[in-house]
């Protein structure tokens, strides 16, 4: 598994720190030059203050990824892991204390689409996974957006995610064996999240593996969506959550 792997390269003493920091922060396929290119920008502009921070770094870090397109905002102190697995349309804004994670040797990476906002604080983090954020998506403050292995989060277009929610790709662990530690046994792996276009998610809304939220629907705050909402324009809400009527 990615997981158990990537902590056994990160641990391990026979592994060297430059070795150890390249796998988890950039990736075999960047070169010497690629990784100069990173170290160089990322120190320089990484945590600049004020407008000439914002401007530099929109200059300099398009560079650093797969694609990036026209007006690519980043605010400071963004964590970018294996650029070269990342790609973004145009006019996207990434607010501060970002993180952008496309770890694992067969990732498919993150992308992300034309006019999207990542609020502060949002981790997209695919490891061997992928994520897809549709145009028009605003993502809210301290959300979480994770994918593993087969389990892909795919989020359409003009979708509203509010604060804190958690859209979980996968991450749910087997536990029928006592005889080794969780960890170990495996993640129960239900093939992904798909979010439809138009979809308003409330504050502190937890999506888990296996779900498809059909287009039009809203999701009140707080709730925990566990199985398929499959008719569009359907408010849902609850723990968990249940559809309480139709929009029209």
């Amino acid at each position: 598994m990615v997981r158990e792997k990537l902590h056994k390269d990160i641990t391990s003493e026979d592994t060297s720190n430059v070795s150890k920091y390249r796998g988890l922060y950039l990736g075999g396929e960047m070169n010497f030059w690629g990784v100069l290119n990173f170290e160089i920008i990322t120190m320089l502009f990484c945590n600049m203050p004020g407008a000439m921070g914002l401007f530099l770094r929109k200059v300099f870090y398009r560079s650093l990824f797969k694609k990036a397109g026209r007006n690519v905002i980043f605010g400071r102190g963004v964590t970018i892991r294996h650029p070269l697995k990342i790609s973004m349309g145009n006019n996207v804004v990434v607010e501060d204390n970002c993180v952008l994670d496309a770890k694992g040797d067969n990732s498919g990476g993150l992308e992300i689409g034309n006019n999207v906002i990542i609020s502060r604080n949002v981790v997209l983090s695919s490891k061997n996974g992928y994520i897809k954020i549709g145009d028009n998506t605003v993502i809210g403050i301290n959300s979480v957006v994770h994918s593993v292995g087969k389990s892909s989060v795919v989020v359409g277009s003009d979708v509203l995610i509010s604060a804190y929610v958690y859209l979980i790709g996968g991450g749910t662990y087997h536990y029928e064996r006592s005889d080794i530690p969780i960890r170990e046994q495996g993640l129960d792996l239900k093939g992904g999240i798909v979010i439809e276009d138009n979809v308003w998610l409330g504050a502190s809304v937890n999506v888990i593996d296996g779900v498809t939220i059909k287009k039009g629907s809203i999701v009140g705050a707080c709730s925990l969506v566990a199985k398929d909402i499959i008719e569009e324009n359907s408010v849902v809400l609850g723990m968990p959550a249940r559809v309480i009527k139709k929009r029209f």
